[in-house]
């Protein structure tokens, strides 16, 4: 749990100052803020109280996507690197646009090459939330259930 909560605390420092710097996209920040967060803490909250050992255990019968993000590791690491190295790459280039490389910064070569990673990981944070939702939902019914036919 520490280091998810210690993800998440990095992702907001980082997307807080990406914010000042770039007023004009602040609420984009303020949303990928919010997704990741509710997101990730939906998710947790269902695990937790489904009695999973970890919020990367994931049932065979959970989502697909979401098990195949979670037991391959390579796919996992992708995903996650990716995504930093493009709010990373908007950080940096604030301050500079690097080298050139055939012409190109290469610093803005990264960003564009890992926008897609980061819009990815950005619908897996959706797909999350689904599916925590659906799995809190689920949840609640049957503690609802058990607590009715424990009072009759």
């Amino acid at each position: 749990m520490l280091d998810m909560l210690s993800d998440r605390g990095a992702t907001m420092c980082l997307l807080f100052c990406l914010s000042t710097f770039y007023p004009r996209y602040i609420f984009l920040f303020q949303l990928s803020a919010l997704l990741d967060i509710t997101s990730h803490w939906l998710h947790m909250l269902t695990s937790i109280q489904s009695g999973s050992s970890s919020h990367k255990a994931i049932s065979l019968d959970g989502n697909r996507f979401l098990r195949m993000y979670y037991t391959s590791r390579p796919l996992l690491f992708v995903m996650c690197a990716g995504n930093e190295l493009f709010y990373s790459m908007l950080y940096v280039l604030h301050f500079t646009n690097g080298p050139l490389v055939f012409g190109y910064s290469l610093f803005k070569v990264i960003l564009f090459l890992s926008l897609p990673i980061a819009l990815l990981k950005t619908a897996i944070s959706m797909v999350h939330l689904y599916a925590a939702s659906v799995n809190l939902a689920v949840i609640d019914v049957a503690e609802r259930k058990k607590a009715s036919a424990a009072a009759s």
